[in-house]
């Protein structure tokens, strides 16, 4: 019986997806695991896997085209199996070719950058078909779509490299961010002006386009450029966090000396290798939500959600913005299995390359920047979760222990959360409960 395919969610904000490259062809014989296609999402690549095993029947939505979550994008089946023919041609709320969006008006960017503007598609793109967006890919061949991954994408632009004639490395021979990276080495001087024009009919000389007013950034302000697809959905997202999430922050203070006698013992046996005090704050953070499952939950159209799994993100920093891994039901696996798929995802976000799965289903979210010379600081609850802890750097610091005064490391650690559903009392349960979680860190070995 054939089976359809749909655009999954990849990730907790995606509402739609481009398929990139198809992986498999029609008549091709699938398995389960096998990959399907490589499709963009507004925060990375990420490829589909197939669920069924046949024979892939037929592509509904070919590669460069932008799909809605949950439309069709193919079939699966056995082999010589009648099915019936497509719907008609999917609208362009459900699918549009990437072709198509290069002649959609869109708005000016802001000079602010700190507001978040995204450009609608007209509803009769047709009237105005001589407007183009401003973000439009360059192309080395009129009606071409260059193959380039977005964060190769991103890295040219923030560095105004011009990569319509690159020869990229990646698969049928799409860009990928090394190739712009040694295309940066060979080429130290000025940045490339993107889009030259041709210079093999030079063009009538005409007055140059004066830019709205409000695209100019003031006098002496530098320039203005537009957000990179990523950064657009963290300005969203954060936008919609603080306007709509009452947040409330408790701080704790806590002596890591144990934890730090506990890393430099487990550090030294293979299952343990690469372990740092973020892979074991993530299991103390599990255990300590496993107890106080209120700061676990969110808050979701006037109803209290409570999850049956804790699953942990990590807030990792890539070129460009901002990925958040997720640990899944961190409070039931072992450590060690804790610190394998931390540093795997980390791994695979900071390259560019994380799974689908990676980046979903996240249920509480951990911002560490220990590594950085920060005492204390708050972080912004994640839309569709009901908290966030923000960790500090490990600092020595005098600290009263048996009547004395010690020297002994310390971090802060402040969480964040949504005051409709987690009160001062739950917040301050928690934070002890982490904090004597961390004080005596052999129960998270138990």
């Amino acid at each position: 019986m054939a089976i359809e395919v749909t655009m999954p969610q990849l990730s907790d904000t995606m509402s739609e997806g481009t398929i990139l490259t198809w992986r498999k062809k029609e008549g091709e014989k699938i398995s389960r695991g096998d990959a399907l296609a490589e499709v963009a999402t507004d925060k990375a690549d990420l490829e589909i896997e197939s669920f069924h095993e046949g024979t892939l029947l037929r592509i509904n939505t070919p590669a460069g085209t932008k799909v809605k979550v949950g439309a069709v994008i193919a079939v699966i089946g056995e082999s010589g199996e009648n099915i019936a023919a497509p719907a008609a041609a999917p609208s362009a709320q459900t699918a549009e070719p990437a072709k198509a969006v290069a002649s959609a008006p869109a708005s000016n960017p802001t000079s602010n950058p700190t507001s978040n503007h995204t450009s609608n598609p007209a509803s009769n793109p047709a009237s105005s078909p001589t407007v183009a967006p401003p973000l439009a890919e360059p192309s080395s061949h009129a009606g071409e779509r260059i193959k380039i991954s977005p964060l190769a994408k991103n890295v040219a632009e923030a560095h105004g490299i011009d990569f319509s004639t690159v020869h990229g490395s990646g698969d049928g021979g799409r860009i990928v961010r090394r190739d712009i990276e040694m295309l940066m080495e060979s080429v130290p001087t000025a940045p490339i002006v993107k889009n030259p024009a041709s210079r093999s009919t030079p063009a009538p000389a005409l007055p140059a386009p004066v830019p709205p007013q409000s695209s100019m950034p003031p006098s002496g302000m530098g320039k203005s450029e537009p957000l990179s697809t990523m950064r657009t959905t963290i300005a969203s997202r954060m936008v919609e966090s603080v306007t709509t999430i009452p947040h409330f922050y408790v701080t704790s203070k806590i002596n890591m000396s144990e934890v730090k006698r506990l890393r430099a013992s487990l550090k030294e046996l293979p299952q343990y290798e690469g372990i740092t005090f973020n892979h074991i704050i993530i299991k103390a953070v599990a255990l300590a939500l496993r107890k106080y499952p209120a700061v676990n939950s969110s808050y979701q159209a006037g109803n209290l959600v409570q999850p049956s799994d804790v699953n942990v993100g990590i807030v990792t920093a890539v070129p460009g913005g901002l990925l958040i891994p997720v640990v899944k039901r961190a409070d039931v696996s072992p450590l060690a299995d804790i610190v394998a798929d931390a540093k795997a995802m980390v791994q695979r976000a900071r390259a560019g390359k994380p799974k689908a799965d990676d980046l979903s289903g996240g249920t509480f979210s951990i911002s560490n920047m220990g590594m950085f010379a920060v005492e204390s600081f708050t972080a912004i609850i994640s839309p569709g979760q009901g908290a966030i802890l923000a960790v500090s750097a490990i600092e020595d610091e005098p600290v009263v222990s048996g009547g004395g005064v010690i020297v002994a490391p310390v971090v802060r650690a402040t969480l964040s959360v949504d005051h409709r559903i987690i009160d001062g009392v739950m917040a301050g349960e928690f934070l002890t409960e982490l904090r004597r979680l961390l004080q005596d860190p052999v129960l998270l070995l138990a």
